[in-house]
């Protein structure tokens, strides 16, 4: 099977619907790294879209830790709230099929990790070292799950950006992604900085290959939020790449 990857959406709704076209229109299955609101004004629309194509097996998704902040605060959890989590919460207020349709998406479709093939796997932060080998014992734990949402960080060490204050991320794991396994996730659209957002994204997926052989592929590049989506074709029997489409520049 062929798979159309995508990056973290941010709400953008133009360059998604470019993906979604494309993507049925080559029979290509569309697997979404997560974060598919805050950031553009057009959150509902892209989950109204895209979940058209995750009931009917048309695509799949993980849980972004956008997703993850926004239900939990739906769900009347004590989190803290962003400029962009407040911006999609008060649209949910006045907009009750937005509401209803994004607890649809992440309660019915989003899961922590996607093995697309035994050497394939997709989440949105990245995975912790130990994940590898607590797959094969279905071991699997909650920081484990937490990784994979939010990726990894030194607590000790924080900037502020937007008013708000972010630990420095951390990425040893990259390091520990097993031999001839690819590994893609969005979350970061600058890799390997340390810090999550800010003017200069990465201007197209990034792939680090470790010393055992495995690869890790980030294809955030900052879409709704100043920069592009970006997607990449893999066939899952070869673990191939075959290409990177930008979605924006179009």
């Amino acid at each position: 099977m062929k798979y159309l990857i995508i990056g973290d959406v941010h709400a953008d709704y133009p360059p998604l619907q470019r993906a979604i076209d494309f993507a049925l229109s080559n029979d290509l299955h569309l697997v979404s790294v997560g974060d598919i609101v805050d950031g553009k004004q057009d959150g509902a629309k892209c989950v109204r879209e895209l979940n058209k194509l995750l009931d009917t097996g048309k695509a799949s998704i993980v849980r972004g830790n956008h997703e993850n902040k926004i239900i939990r605060a739906l769900n009347g959890a004590d989190v803290i709230l962003g400029p962009p989590n407040v911006a999609t919460i008060e649209q949910m207020e006045t907009d009750s099929e937005f509401k209803a349709d994004f607890r649809h998406m992440v309660e019915v479709h989003c899961k922590p990790y996607l093995r697309l093939s035994d050497t394939l796997y997709i989440t949105h932060g990245g995975m912790r070292k130990d994940f590898w080998e607590a797959e094969k014992t279905d071991k699997i734990t909650k920081k484990m799950y937490n990784t994979m949402m939010f990726g990894e960080a030194d607590y000790h060490k924080t900037f502020t950006h937007n008013g708000q204050d972010y630990p420095y991320r951390t990425y040893d794991w990259k390091d520990s992604v097993p031999e001839d396994v690819t590994l893609i996730v969005g979350h970061d659209p600058a890799p390997l900085t340390g810090k999550p957002d800010f003017d200069n994204f990465q201007a197209e997926p990034f792939e680090y290959v470790n010393d055992l052989g495995g690869t890790t592929v980030w294809l955030d590049a900052g879409a709704g939020k100043g920069g592009r989506l970006f997607g990449c074709i893999v066939n899952s029997s070869t673990n191939e790449i075959e290409t990177y489409i930008n979605f924006t520049d179009v």
